[in-house]
């Protein structure tokens, strides 16, 4: 197994190094330039279609180009994580393949033009991007292999042009995580890739300050980071703070209010937490655009949270019911994440309550749904060793 991981590393390090020297620095067409920094707006904004519509736009004008490839396969990843709720193995596959295309396409482009620093910058973010859904899934050799090939193409971006801020993000967010993960890539980093996860953070603010198309993805990501349980690079309140911000930017984005409710239950708030998620459910049941019914499981279980934490605990068990409840609703669906974890916070309930042999009842009903999500970790420990107090509050957000 180590001579196999310690072979690609040697191949990924062979790659980089083919690129030696600094191609003259060749610029990004205006309008490719000004079209997917407007297709990545429309994502933030949610707005998929006007997404699609400008790296499409940009497809028909430049068809051997990265960068509207990469568009695309942003939009398909969009889809999945802001519309879908991470809970769409068929978008997941989709994207995946949209990804490897938009890579094929980057490779055959660099080797005509050296000198493209935008699109190393392309290829970093396609690699970071998958890279990034390998952790969200708890794929942990997968996302070490993606990440070190994002780190290595957005390190050439940089050598080839030292002012594109925009390729801080890939830096900082492979510093952070390769500083942070436990397990098997913990033990892959210390040998062939230390991170810095301060480092990470740093470069993140400078990405977040001088960004062209990444300052807003850099900003959810601190964000994340510093709304992270038990993290010692915890910064609540200006999580808060920035998560405010965004609301006010984009009032109308489910992503960007959930992002302030998460923020609010990290700080503590849980009155206000629970006040936006009433607002937030309110919103979906009202059928407000962008406030899909498919996010129902991922508010009842917030609210329940808020309960939890203030161990309240018959009106926590009331809000996760109903967010498994959803899970019934359309047999033909596939399960959403927060219907699944919601069943394992049913277990938490009631393993505070004392009631062992209904808790460990709602642990197998969840460990029954097929495991996309890493669920299995948390719910194999709750299944050996009663879920306790002294683990509240916990964070909000699957793990």
């Amino acid at each position: 197994m180590k001579k196999t991981l310690l072979a690609l590393l040697l191949c990924a390090c062979a790659a980089a190094n083919a690129a030696a020297g600094t191609p003259k620095y060749e610029p990004l067409p205006d309008d490719l330039r000004l079209l997917s920094k407007k297709g990545i707006d429309a994502i933030y904004s949610v707005d998929i279609p006007e997404a699609r519509k400008n790296f499409s736009e940009a497809l028909a004008k430049y068809p051997d180009h990265p960068y509207p490839h990469f568009g695309m396969a942003m939009t398909k990843w969009a889809t999945l994580e802001y519309l879908e709720d991470e809970s769409d193995p068929k978008l997941d596959k989709e994207y995946a393949a949209m990804t490897d295309e938009a890579i094929d396409v980057g490779l055959k482009w660099i080797k005509k033009h050296p000198g493209d620093a935008n699109a190393y910058l392309c290829l970093g973010g396609m690699y970071g991007l998958r890279a990034r859904l390998a952790v969200l899934q708890h794929r942990w050799i997968k996302a070490y292999f993606d990440g070190k090939k994002a780190i290595s193409n957005t390190k050439m971006a940089l050598k080839i042009d030292p002012e594109m801020y925009d390729a801080y993000l890939g830096l900082g967010m492979y510093e952070y995580y390769a500083g942070t993960l436990s397990g098997v890539v913990k033990i892959l980093a210390k040998f062939f890739l230390r991170g810095d996860a301060k480092e990470g953070i740093r470069l993140l603010n400078v990405c977040k300050e001088k960004g062209y198309f990444n300052a807003l993805a850099a900003k959810l990501l601190l964000i994340e980071i510093y709304t992270t349980t038990g993290s010692p690079y915890m910064n609540r309140e200006l999580a808060v703070k920035w998560s405010r911000e965004l609301r006010e930017a984009y009032p109308v984005h489910p992503q960007m209010h959930f992002v302030e409710i998460v923020s609010l239950y990290e700080n503590r708030q849980y009155d206000e937490s629970r006040r936006e998620s009433l607002a937030y459910l309110k919103a979906v049941e009202e059928g407000k655009p962008s406030y899909r019914r498919r996010y129902l499981p991922r508010v009842m279980t917030a609210i329940g949270t808020t309960y939890l934490v203030e161990k309240r605990y018959d009106e926590a068990a009331d809000w996760f019911a109903k967010a498994a409840a959803t899970l019934k609703e359309d047999p033909k669906a596939h399960p959403a994440r927060w219907g699944v974890w919601a069943i394992v916070r049913l277990g938490n309930v009631y393993d505070l309550k004392g009631l062992r042999a209904k808790a460990l009842a709602y642990y197998k009903e969840a460990r029954a749904y097929k495991d996309e999500w890493g669920f299995y970790e948390s719910i194999d420990v709750y299944l050996k060793k009663p879920f306790a107090e002294a683990q509240l509050p916990g964070q909000m957000p699957p793990p």
